[in-house]
């Protein structure tokens, strides 16, 4: 049997960052990997450049988190700032670029940066790190009992920072999450987050591939959530891009519920309605010897053109502008202002960045241990708290590792 007092499950962001701040601190720690390697799906994140956090991190935060707990006041973003977070990692020697809407990233813009460094750190401060160590069971007597595959550990304190069920591949498969339900944790029920939308429209192959910037608003029984904006890619299965992704995180519990939810795309958000009405109608005037596809070529890309036309009630592109109804083309202006389409769903868990469910917060103490178990914490994306895309979800990582350094070294 091998022993350590710290003990921490999962060898991601908030279980390496964890186990580097005690070691400074001087603990006995060690990290049980269930993969052949550490950090793997950091090296992903942020496109391969690593957005580790984001410089208005501190700023509304009941916008940028979310969870089931109404009430939780994510706390551990205030017990480990920002401010903690960036000079920790320039301790380690990482210096940061800040771009595009405070998302903050590796002077390197590199993710292997980050991670390298932190695996640099692990052995300078001769942490072990037991790899390809899947647990199996985890049993509370007068210490806790790990076991895995092939081996048993003991500890007086386990850390759980397996993450959530996004991106299965690298570790994060949910497995821990069945275990603590069975040490008697509430389990919010995980699903895909910061994650691709299906729709339910017979345009949709047609649309694959279509780029445009505009306005998304996701709606629930006909009342808007939520409105983000940016670019937007249609797919043949939905729609993708930034703002959706950012829309994913307000569909549950609603999907499972089975309510109406809807997306509705602007794809002129700088025009009012009735300014688009008059753009449209002056391009039908002053083209009305072209065909309706020409007559659009100059303000929509060609592979959209058929498609919408076609929904606005004119069924051929081929046909000449001045024979076509008047009304057909107000409807081709309200389209372009609130085109709609029913979400019938996400697409799986290996496609997204996120995890909507995990453990209940109720569950939970603001230091991070468990209510029904002394000496179990939790961190990071295994805790029911999703994150806005851009850096907030690593910087949870960070903070909830911080926070429970704090707990655990209290004197």
């Amino acid at each position: 049997m091998i022993k350590h007092d710290i003990l921490i499950l999962g060898g991601g962001a908030s279980g390496v960052f964890l186990a580097l701040l005690l070691a400074d601190c001087g603990k006995d720690v060690a990290i049980l990997e269930g993969k052949d390697r550490i950090l793997k799906k950091l090296l992903t994140t942020g496109n391969g450049r690593c957005n580790i956090t984001n410089a208005q991190v501190m700023e509304n935060i009941p916008d940028r988190y979310t969870s089931a707990n109404k009430d939780y006041r994510f706390s551990p973003l205030e017990i480990f700032p920002l401010e903690d977070t960036l000079g920790y990692f320039q301790s380690l020697g990482l210096s940061f670029t800040t771009l595009e809407e405070g998302k903050m990233y590796p002077l390197s813009l590199q993710s292997s940066s980050v991670v390298d460094l932190l695996r640099l750190a692990l052995e300078e401060r001769q942490v072990p790190v037991y790899l390809q160590e899947k647990v199996q069971s985890i049993v509370k007597k007068d210490q806790f009992l790990v076991t895995t595959s092939t081996e048993r550990y003991s500890a007086n304190t386990v850390v759980v920072a397996t993450g959530g069920m996004a991106a299965p591949g690298t570790g994060s498969d949910g497995s821990m999450l069945k275990l603590l339900k069975g040490l008697g944790h509430r389990i919010i029920k995980p699903e895909p987050a910061l994650v691709q939308l299906k729709l339910e429209s017979p345009l949709l192959r047609g649309l694959s591939g279509v780029k445009i910037q505009g306005e998304a608003t996701l709606s629930l029984e006909g009342q808007p959530l939520r409105k983000e904006a940016g670019e937007l890619l249609f797919t043949d299965y939905g729609i993708s891009g930034p703002p959706i992704l950012q829309l994913s995180r307000f569909l549950h519990p609603h999907l499972e519920e089975h309510k109406k939810l809807t997306v509705t795309l602007d794809l002129f958000p700088d025009f009012s309605a009735e300014e688009m009405k008059a753009m449209v109608l002056d391009q039908v005037a002053t083209f009305s010897y072209r065909t309706a596809m020409d007559t659009f070529r100059s303000i929509l890309p060609n592979k959209l053109i058929p498609l919408i036309l076609k929904e606005a009630g004119i069924e051929r592109p081929s046909t000449v502008t001045g024979e076509v109804p008047p009304a057909r083309f107000l409807a081709l202006a309200s389209l372009l202002k609130a085109w709609t389409f029913p979400v019938t769903g996400t697409q799986g868990f290996n496609m997204a960045q996120g995890t909507y469910g995990g453990v209940d917060t109720l569950d939970v103490k603001e230091t991070l241990e468990s209510r029904k178990i002394p000496g179990l914490y939790f961190t990071g994306e295994v805790l029911d708290v999703l994150g806005a895309c851009g850096g907030f979800n690593l910087q949870w990582a960070w903070s909830t590792a911080g926070t429970v350094m704090k707990a655990l070294t209290r004197s």
